[in-house]
């Protein structure tokens, strides 16, 4: 599992912060969940964390993503 999420952050620091964003905007809506979504979750996360962007909005009580709607990028916040 930790290969896994390892990949998907490998993936995703290739991408600019806008194609970091339509990543995250695909899985709204998204009901399907497996372990894989879950460790790409992870990762998304953390690539946030990584560029320091406030992704705080979206971020429900567990520490997960709150995905009932799409987002945008402005001044380093990811807003509705």
């Amino acid at each position: 599992m930790k290969n896994l999420i390892e990949k998907f952050e490998s993936e995703l620091a290739t991408l600019s912060d806008e194609q970091l964003v339509a990543r995250f905007n695909r899985e709204v809506g998204n009901r399907g969940w497996v372990s894989a979504r879950a460790y790409f979750l992870e990762a998304l996360r953390n690539q946030f964390e990584n560029r320091g962007i406030d992704y705080s909005f979206v971020k429900n009580e567990s520490g997960g993503f709150n995905l009932n709607a799409k987002v945008i990028l402005r001044e380093g916040k990811l807003i509705f």
